[in-house]
């Protein structure tokens, strides 16, 4: 009788340890999914005398092939909410080989320009063949290219850079990409902010992504990965363009976390995210 006992006490426990480990495996699941599909949707105001009637741009970065929700239904309710007068994509909606993600990201870009004007700028994981699938979407592809758009009294030139590897020098950037006409307010959409070469950029603000915000960040210690370096914050005394806003003397900078991961699927205090930036008037 006491044997049954303790083999049922010990059955007990065992059933215990395991309850146990299940409840640790779904709470470490649903931290995952609160980190890793929660869009988060900061608002960043951006002032300057150009601006003559407010103007909504909600900026779309590194999807990476991700879909939020149901054909995306959740970021689009997220986009719909913010009224956007613009949607500026920064590049990787989706990746090379995968099919079923290129078709989520084209299925997104479709219900969005029904909507809203979409300006496109490729990054280094769509690559050139799906240029025109894109545009075929509804998309204005902005390859060297400049689109003129009137929002209000506001008078808009975005330029787009695509991401084609390495340039052969500055000077051919900055000459695919040179302001027209000043009294504009021109916005440059750039999948990679390249450092020192669009300090010399002639314009007003530029849209950038890719460094999907060092993926995991750590409180108080910021990205861990910028560029190639580790923890760049504790051994890298030049500028971390990781993600926000940056004030660049005569233009400024955001450079979106993005919304998806690559290659691994997780990011650690640092939601996706939906830029929206709100131009306004400087008096």
């Amino acid at each position: 009788m006491l044997s049954h006992w303790n083999m049922l006490e010990g059955r007990m426990d065992e059933l215990g340890k395991r309850s146990k480990v299940l409840v640790v495996v779904f709470l470490l699941f649903f931290f995952w999914v609160f980190e890793n599909f929660r869009i988060t949707a900061p608002i960043t105001t951006v002032s300057s005398p150009k601006i003559r009637s407010t103007v909504t741009i909600v900026q779309i970065s590194d999807l990476h092939g991700y879909s939020f929700g149901f054909n995306n239904n959740y970021l689009l309710r997220a986009i719909e909410k913010h009224q956007p007068d613009i949607v500026a994509v920064t590049g990787d909606l989706f990746n090379r080989g995968d099919n079923r993600g290129k078709a989520r990201a084209l299925n997104l870009i479709k219900k969005l320009s029904e909507k809203y004007p979409v300006y496109y700028v490729r990054g280094e994981h769509e690559g050139s063949s799906s240029v025109d699938d894109i545009g075929d979407a509804g998309a204005t592809v902005l390859e060297y290219a400049k689109a003129d758009v009137k929002v209000g009294e506001t008078s808009l030139s975005i330029y787009g850079l695509p991401t084609t590897g390495y340039y052969s020098s500055a000077d051919d950037v900055l000459e695919a990409i040179k302001v027209e006409d000043d009294n504009d307010y021109n916005i440059l959409l750039a999948h990679i902010f390249y450092e020192g070469v669009f300090d010399n950029w002639k314009g007003d603000l530029i849209l950038s992504g890719d460094t999907h915000g060092g993926g995991i960040r750590l409180p108080f210690i910021g990205p861990l990965k910028y560029n190639g370096i580790t923890f760049p914050r504790l051994s890298y005394n030049g500028p971390i363009y990781d993600k926000g806003l940056f004030d660049l003397g005569d233009k400024y900078l955001y450079v979106s976390p993005g919304l998806g991961n690559y290659p691994l699927p997780l990011r650690l205090f640092n939601h996706p995210e939906l830029t929206v930036i709100k131009l306004v008037s400087k008096t």
